[in-house]
Parts: structure tokens; C-alpha cells; sequence
């Protein structure tokens, strides 16, 4: 049974979910190997590949030489075939991804995916009195794959409403990581809002809805011990261009969003967090640097930001590494799937995080080497996504507790901070200037992503699709009963099922 299994999803991929110029050139070129080019080549390297083979051996001192070439022989006949035969097999992957690439870079067909002029929000509206006393906004969103799909439906909800308080202009800081890269694009460019009204599709939502490994990925050139990657992101960065950078009013909205946004990624060779950034003045943060990119001049911005999404989105091993004056980087899932820390330390006082694990809990897989690996990646994910949240909730109390000991100082007629030479942990927590944060956060059960779409799952689009409007609908039935103009020290996340029914995680 799982022979079959393993043979159709073969078949998924090579005839649905990879681009047909691969699939079509490498089963033609397989199959012509197979049946006729193995012959020839066999009669023309094996024997050649004995020879060398038998010639090291000879090398060896005569009364090593011999006995090893009479009991190996029958094993480097066989040898030199296997090698043969998948040396054909490489040279057929290799020229089919080689022709489909020469199509890739002559766009040899359409990009499927719609564009859209940015929304303009009316400004002379009145802010509601629920955001008057909230200074900056910040938004946080994790990665996690095709699972983005998830966080772009509560993205919708969230700018909704903020639009309907009239309150998205205070939205100031933007952090994303891996796919939360990506879908921070649509907010700083403002096209998650439907040019038709708010029950339409917008641009990002149709994004969603038309997503295709084919049309974002492509096979790469592989070699054994050459190469550590087997997709190409290509295809993915036309699309970038064809929706953010070709319309002159997209590419200015987001140079000129005045939002301060912060794309994390690692880097590979230091094992550290660095961060692009608009953010002339960025906030100091112990062990993250800071690419600044500099929205002065346009094309050149735009072309910084494309690294700087491509580098946050560069899932180990997919894709190859991405270099950037001198340095080498990979997916900042790695280190920290839940980029907190920056809008905490830009002083927002009110933050949306949108993260896409909220448990671990699935079943046993020990079939799937890559099923292994993925399982892996989403554990990973996890454990530090819940790690931003224990800092979450530690940095709330820890102001709760500066406020409160700044109170009984005050009460007892004792200045407000002490001296800088005391280095107690009561001084140094008294001159940390962290303020409090409320935190909205919403994510999907676990058991409702593994019923629906995965991390790397990105042939689903009616899932997708599905997944959007459940997490919408659900994160608008929660925000008006989170207190906005309260204070609110728990960080309380709202799980929600596949039926949108919405349940309670507090343990952090």
C-alpha cells in the first residue's frame, strides 16, 4: 500500500506540481536512457571504468593486487554499471531543468497572479476612541511555509479593522519571517484591502487563492557533493517584480509606506539573526545586524528588498543560499520564527502577532526521509515561536513590576531610578525604559493544518483558499472583544479550529 502511495505522489509531481518543460523533457530523456542510451553508453565507459578501477588495484604491492582483484572483479563489473546508469539519470535531471530554466528566464508563458493599485485610506475620518490611547501599532508575523495562507486571512481581518477604526496610520512596524516576509509586502504596499469592497477578493487574497509549486518554484542543477539545493526561486521573484516593482504606485507606496518594517534572516556562516530594515536608526538588539536599505533611490530599493524577502524565504534545503555583500543567508525561521523583538523594541504598545504553530502533536511517519526533515523544521518552528511568546509575556511583566516599584518608591519619598554604578538586578530593571505591550494573537490548531495545507504544500490553492476565509471570518469575530484601550498583561492566544471555533492557549 505504500508502495502505491509513493508511486502516485511520483506521479503528482512529475505530471501536476512541477513545470510541464521539466516533467515532459526528463520522463522523454529518462525513458529514451532507459531503454536505448544506457545500452550505448554501457559499451562505450564500462569497460573503460573497469580498466581504472582494476589499474588502481594494480598499484598495490603484487600479493595485495591480486586477491583483491580476483574477489572484487564481480563487484566492479556491477559497480561500474550502477554508476553508469545514474550517471544517465543525473544528465537527464540536469538537462531538463536546464531547458526548463531557459524558459523560466525568457518568460515563455504569462505569471498567473493579479495586481492591484495600493488602497488610500481617507485620513480626514476621526479615530475611534478605542485606539486613542495606543501610539504605535506593530504587526509580527511568523513563517511557516504554505501555511501563510492561514496568516494572510487573519491579516485581512486585522487591517479591516484598523481601517474601519481609522487607525491603520498607526501602524509603524512591520516583522516578518520566511513567508511572513512575503505577505508583510502586501501590507506595506496596502493591497490586502478589495478594490470592491471588503466581502471581495483583494489582491493578496487572490494571490492565495492561485498559488502553485510550478508557477513559484523550478527545478535547479544538481550535483552530489556540488550541491546542497534542488529548487530555484526564479519564477517566484518575476512574480515579485510583475506585482510589487513594474507599477511605479505600488513601489512607491511601500518606499514611502512610513512604516518601519524589519525582514529577518540567518546568517549561515556566523549563525546569528540579521535583519533588513527601512529604519534609518534601527533599535540596538544583542547579536542582530542590520542591512539598512535606503528607499532614496527606487529601483535600487526594490532590488534590496527582493534579496531581503528571497533571504528570509530561503527554506533549508530547497533552495540554494542567497548572497549579499560578502555574506551568505537562509531562511530566518531558523533562529527565531516569531521576530518579536522588534516590534517590542521599536516601542509599540499595541502588536498583532499572527504565528503558525500552536502545538507539535502528529502522527509517526517512518517511511519519509523529507517527511522526517519537514516534521522537524515545524517542531523547531514551534518551540521558538512559544520562546517569542514567553518573552512576550516576561517583557509585559517585567514593566508591570518597574511600574509598580517606581509606585512604592514614590510612596516611600526614594528617587525614581538608582544610580547608574548600582548593578543590582533591582537597578538595572528599573533603568530599562520598556513599556508595556498588548498583544493580540490568533493561530490555527494544529489539527486543523494537518487536515488542510502544510509548509511546503504550496499546490493547494482551493485549501489555501479555504484556510484564508476561516481565519478571517474568525480573527473579525474576535477583534471587538479584545480591550484595545486597556491594558492587558496576559498573552492569551486564540487557536482556531477548522470549523472556526475558537479556543484559549495561556500557558506561557
Amino acid at each position: 500500500m505504500n508502495a502505491v502511495l509513493r508511486s502516485l505522489s511520483l506521479a503528482s509531481w512529475l505530471l501536476f506540481r512541477l513545470p510541464l518543460a521539466f516533467s515532459l523533457s526528463f520522463v522523454a530523456l529518462t525513458l529514451y536512457w532507459i531503454f536505448s542510451g544506457f545500452e550505448v553508453a554501457k559499451e562505450l565507459l564500462h569497460w573503460r571504468l573497469l580498466g581504472v578501477a582494476v589499474g588502481t588495484l594494480e598499484a598495490f604491492p603484487n600479493i595485495i593486487a591480486q586477491p583483491l582483484i580476483q574477489k572484487l572483479y564481480p563487484f566492479l563489473e556491477a559497480a561500474s554499471i550502477v554508476v553508469i546508469f545514474f550517471l544517465g539519470l543525473l544528465l537527464a535531471y540536469n538537462a531538463a531543468a536546464l531547458l526548463n530554466w531557459g524558459l523560466v528566464r525568457v518568460r515563455w508563458k504569462p505569471i498567473r497572479y493579479s495586481t492591484g493599485a495600493p488602497y488610500i485610506f481617507d485620513p480626514v475620518r476621526p479615530l475611534d476612541p478605542e485606539f486613542a490611547n495606543v501610539d504605535r501599532i506593530g504587526i509580527v508575523l511568523a513563517g511557516g511555509g504554505a501555511k501563510g495562507a492561514f496568516q494572510a486571512g487573519a491579516m485581512k481581518a486585522v487591517y479591516r479593522y484598523l481601517d474601519e477604526k481609522n487607525a491603520l496610520s498607526k501602524v509603524k512596524v512591520i516583522a516578518g519571517t520566511s513567508i511572513g516576509s512575503w505577505n508583510a509586502l502586501f501590507w506595506l504596499a496596502d493591497l490586502v484591502k478589495p478594490d470592491n469592497g471588503w466581502q471581495g477578493e483583494s489582491v493578496h487574497e487572490r494571490w492565495w487563492q492561485s498559488i502553485s509549486a510550478k508557477s513559484l518554484t523550478a527545478p535547479s542543477w544538481y550535483v552530489p557533493f556540488l550541491r546542497n539545493a534542488f529548487l530555484s526561486t526564479e519564477p517566484w521573484q518575476q512574480v515579485f517584480t510583475h506585482i510589487f516593482s513594474k507599477k511605479p504606485e505600488v513601489a512607491n507606496r511601500i518606499a514611502t509606506s512610513g512604516i518601519h518594517f524589519y525582514l529577518t534572516r540567518s546568517n549561515v556562516m556566523s549563525g546569528t539573526l540579521e535583519c533588513a530594515t527601512n529604519n534609518p536608526n534601527p533599535p540596538p538588539i544583542t547579536d542582530v545586524a542590520y542591512d539598512i536599505l535606503n528607499p532614496g533611490d527606487l529601483a535600487q530599493f526594490m532590488e534590496d528588498l527582493r534579496t531581503a524577502v528571497f533571504s528570509s524565504m530561503d527554506l533549508p534545503p530547497l533552495f540554494p543560499y542567497i548572497r549579499r555583500n560578502g555574506k551568505v543567508f537562509e531562511d530566518g525561521g531558523v533562529i527565531d520564527n516569531v521576530p518579536l523583538i522588534f516590534a517590542a523594541m521599536d516601542a509599540c504598545d499595541l502588536i498583532f502577532v499572527l504565528p503558525l504553530n500552536s502545538d507539535f502533536e502528529e502522527e509517526l511517519n517512518e517511511t519519509s526521509v523529507f517527511a522526517r526533515l519537514f516534521r522537524v523544521m515545524d517542531v523547531r518552528q514551534g518551540v521558538l515561536e512559544r520562546n517569542g511568546f514567553k518573552m512576550a509575556y516576561l517583557y509585559n511583566e517585567l514593566a508591570a513590576l518597574r511600574q509598580d516599584a517606581q509606585g512604592l518608591r514614590k510612596q516611600h519619598g526614594l528617587p525614581q531610578t538608582l544610580p547608574l554604578t548600582d548593578n543590582t538586578p533591582l537597578a538595572t530593571a528599573l533603568r530599562r525604559t520598556n513599556r508595556h505591550a498588548n498583544v493580540f494573537t490568533v493561530c490555527p490548531l494544529r489539527s486543523f493544518v494537518n487536515s488542510s495545507i502544510g509548509t511546503q504544500e504550496f499546490w493547494k490553492r482551493k485549501e489555501a483558499s479555504k484556510v484564508f476565509r476561516v481565519m478571517y471570518d474568525a480573527t473579525w469575530g474576535l477583534l471587538p472583544n479584545f480591550h484595545f484601550d486597556q491594558p492587558e498583561y496576559r498573552v492569551r492566544m486564540a487557536l482556531v479550529s477548522m470549523g472556526g471555533n475558537v479556543t484559549w492557549d495561556e500557558e506561557f
